[in-house]
């Protein structure tokens, strides 16, 4: 990984060019080591040095993908921990939202992030003279991928945005802040240029090997990304943007049936496998995000218990006492984000994920104890010197995504999914699979089993909120709004499951953009019904 000690030098090039310049004639004696855009893209090394930053800004925001993806999908506790402690991003987690009380504040930062991508394009298309053509088909191919990727989070949460494609801020000298203001363009306009950036991807990659480096974008990435487009323009309806059917489910299913048909990735063997810190970037991994403890270490310690909360207090299931630091979290731990009971009791006993997904303990005595869990798909590793690092990879897309996408593609088409279910079920269950295997209903039953199966198999990656607004029951409507998605509030002990949203919240299928961003620029309109 020593292309991502590239990233400081990158970065610090790309935001030298934010500063406003100077019309001076001193400023063409620059030193030999000065870095600007018109001097810096010089050779190989500096395109691959940005181009390394563009993948660290994936890594950037991980925890923005998080909130966006999967605080508010109804599985996490918004009271206390098992242990006791508050729970973080609580108004998040209610749906609690408004100018005032955003949830996320400035498009998550994105648009920082897309400057450094638009800049990358740019020079690349039209500078770089010393690039073969297939080095720059390459380069451009990841670049629109990335690009298209953070649009379709920012569309996926917000609808129309305001869509940027040159880097202005970077290359201009900046007299007149107002000149940059911009509006939203609508949901449909954002969702074509978002169809033609991933395509353009893939056509750039279409020469590309299927199997790379699993921590940077890739011919795979864009494929399952487009995949991911067509599907959502297929069902979901956002703004002037109605939901398109058949054509676009078609060009979804051709496109993850060219990752499958690649041969290029695979299930694990093991569920667990995949989040292994010590043994990263296996056969089923199409991307995710590089950690390490001489780089980078992610966030996840707020997943992990307290052992000053924990030791001498956490029990079994029977109501025995554990004997001490069980995950060896060494003191590393805080419990700011707990799934709830319900959520983690969803898991069939026989499930193989419920164990890889969960460490479940109690708390109280013997005949009056209540359940508490510990996340541990990114909970990293503990290491010769006591040290628990918390340097698991976060992951954006496996294999398992594919077949089980594939299997949501089938169903719209009136097709049916069972193959890929089983596929998933059967790595699942192990030897216990008998008695477990998806047999195909209709369409609402079938939409909800896929959601129940991406539950289980996706807990913490991301990937519910999205779920429950691209799912649907009977009528067409977005499983956000039914309680047979939902699971019971860890407070409210033994009550019937309430659906996410109520039908007369539609307004928060999206966010609300943040009052500062409204009064910074009168361009930008809320979001419809806040």
């Amino acid at each position: 990984m020593k292309k991502y000690r590239l990233w400081a030098l990158a970065v610090c090039a790309l935001s030298l060019t934010a500063l406003p310049s100077c019309k001076s004639d001193l400023l063409d004696l620059k030193p030999l080591d000065h870095y600007g855009t018109n001097n810096y893209w010089n050779n190989l090394a500096q395109v691959e040095a940005n181009y390394q930053a563009l993948n660290g800004i994936l890594r950037n925001n991980y925890s923005v993908f998080r909130v966006f993806g999967e605080l508010r999908a109804g599985t996490m506790k918004f009271t206390v921990s098992a242990t006791g402690e508050s729970q973080s991003s609580v108004e998040v987690k209610q749906s609690v939202l408004d100018a005032d009380r955003p949830g996320i504040s400035n498009w998550g930062g994105l648009y920082g992030d897309l400057l450094h991508i638009n800049l990358f394009i740019k020079k690349v298309e039209t500078q770089c003279p010393f690039l073969t053509d297939a080095e720059r088909k390459t380069y451009l191919g990841k670049a629109y991928g990335i690009r298209a990727y953070i649009y379709f989070v920012l569309y996926k949460s917000y609808g129309g945005v305001v869509l940027e494609t040159e880097p202005r801020v970077a290359e201009e000298a900046i007299t007149d802040p107002t000149s940059y203001h911009k509006a939203r363009s609508s949901a449909e306009e954002t969702l074509d240029f978002i169809k033609k950036d991933v395509e353009k991807s893939s056509e750039l990659l279409a020469t590309s090997p299927w199997k790379s480096i699993k921590t940077e974008w890739s011919r795979a990435a864009t494929e399952l990304l487009k995949a991911e487009v067509y599907l959502w323009s297929a069902k979901v309806t956002t703004g002037n943007h109605t939901a398109t059917g058949e054509a676009d489910l078609r060009k979804a299913k051709t496109a993850l049936e060219g990752i499958v048909g690649s041969q290029a990735f695979d299930l694990e063997d093991k569920f667990a496998a995949n989040f292994d810190a010590k043994k990263k970037n296996g056969k089923e991994i199409i991307l995710n995000l590089y950690f390490d403890r001489q780089e980078a270490t992610n966030d996840y310690g707020h997943y992990m218990y307290q052992n000053r909360l924990f030791v001498g207090s956490a029990r079994d299931k029977n109501g025995v006492l554990f004997p001490g630091d069980t995950l060896k979290a060494m003191s590393t731990g805080i419990l700011y984000n707990e799934y709830k009971p319900s959520f983690v009791a969803s898991f069939d006993e026989d499930d193989t994920r419920r164990s890889a997904t969960f460490f479940e303990f109690t708390v109280g005595t013997p005949g009056n104890l209540l359940p508490g869990s510990v996340f541990l798909k990114y909970q990293g590793q503990l290491y010769s010197d006591n040290a628990h690092i918390y340097d698991s990879n976060v992951i954006l897309y496996r294999y398992a995504d594919v077949l089980l996408l594939l299997a949501e593609v089938k169903n719209a088409l009136g097709e049916d999914p069972s193959a890929e279910l089983n596929l998933i079920r059967k790595r699942a269950f192990g030897t216990k699979f008998a008695g477990h295997e998806f047999v195909s209903g209709d369409f609402a039953a079938n939409e909800l089993a896929i959601l129940k199966e991406r539950d289980h198999e996706f807990a913490g990656e991301y990937k519910r909120w999205y779920d429950l607004l691209r799912l649907q029951d009977a009528s067409k409507q977005p499983l956000v709004f039914s309680a047979a998605a939902a699971y019971s509030d860890d407070h409210l002990t033994g009550t019937a499951p309430t659906p996410i949203l109520k039908t007369t919240e539609r307004q928060k299928l999206l966010w609300p953009v943040d009052r500062t961003v409204l009064n910074n620029d009168p361009l930008i309109k809320q979001t419809e019904g806040y």
